[in-house]
């Protein structure tokens, strides 16, 4: 067992019993305007059962008996990924946001609901990093790193690669249309920052996807002068990496796919698209990851 779980792990969890309580207090009386646009899957409370999950899960993480902390990590774990289910209208708030320096107006009820979103997806993430150490120890691999130090790890690249060119090819499959629509439109009542949003998407599903794959993604090629040959950050990719994933994933792949299902949107395709590029995302990210992890400090 690990001896300790990640610090900012508790308070994630307190984060979280406050946003249940909250969720609830609302439910009894008349909700500001940020929550009742907040919510979109049924009542208010409805948003404290996950977060009352994931915290309940995490409580048991240190339990002494195995099959216990097996319950409490998929307890976790759900409770988790309903959590940032539920929040996952975050993703294109904050694209939002991104568009308000160049004109795009937002309002107070907005930006409140982006704030209230973003305390869920926290509480979300930090439990959810108590996870790792736990399932680590129950899968008998190093707590520290995860790494299985009997055993080489020469897989990693191959299935970082496939990620990493099936979500250049969802993304490409998602700007056929949207190029087409572009050039006949001629970005007729786009906002003013919208082609630089473009572009920070198309960086986003071209040079990122193939960054967490490439050489020049771990090392400054050469043309960099002074800086060539050193490490790239390894969060400089990862953070952007698995936030795109995670913001596909949870709008477009739980969302969206839930809504074809119901039969609410015709935009099947690109929500594929959208849903294929998350996940190829994710597979690059998760490679990128386990490759440019530091010299485990409990097997030099």
């Amino acid at each position: 067992m690990p001896e300790n779980l990640p610090p900012y792990s508790f308070f994630a969890a307190l984060l979280a019993v406050a946003y249940a309580i909250a969720h609830v207090l609302w439910s009894l009386t008349a909700p500001p305007a940020f929550v009742r646009t907040e919510f979109l899957f049924g009542p208010v409370w409805l948003a404290a059962l996950p977060a009352t999950l994931a915290t309940v899960g995490y409580s048991f993480l240190r339990a002494a008996a195995t099959s216990v902390r097996v319950l409490a990590v998929c307890a976790t774990g759900l409770g988790c990924v309903a959590l940032g289910a539920y929040c996952m209208l975050l993703w294109p708030g904050l694209a939002q946001l991104l568009t308000v320096p160049f004109g795009e107006p937002i309002s107070s009820t907005e930006i409140g609901a982006i704030v209230l979103r973003a305390i869920g997806t926290a509480a979300a993430l930090g439990i959810a990093t108590a996870i790792v150490p736990v399932a680590r120890a129950l899968r008998h691999v190093c707590v520290n790193c995860g790494r299985n130090h009997a055993a080489p790890d020469n897989e990693a690249l191959r299935w970082g690669r496939i990620g990493g060119y099936f979500a250049l090819a969802s993304f490409t499959v998602r700007m056929v249309p949207a190029v087409h629509s572009w050039i006949v439109e001629g970005g007729l009542g786009d906002p003013a920052g919208f082609p630089l949003f473009i572009a920070l998407m198309i960086a986003a599903g071209t040079l990122l996807p193939l960054a967490l794959i490439s050489p020049w993604g771990q090392y400054w090629p050469k043309w960099l002068g002074p800086i060539a040959g050193r490490p790239v950050p390894r969060w400089m990719l990862l953070g952007p990496g698995w936030m795109m994933s995670a913001g596909l994933g949870a709008y477009f792949g739980i969302g969206g796919l839930t809504a074809v299902a119901l039969g609410r949107t015709g935009g099947a395709l690109e929500i594929l698209a959208y849903t294929g590029w998350g996940a190829g995302l994710a597979v690059a990210c998760a490679s990128y990851a386990r490759r440019t992890r530091p010299v485990c400090t409990d097997h030099r």
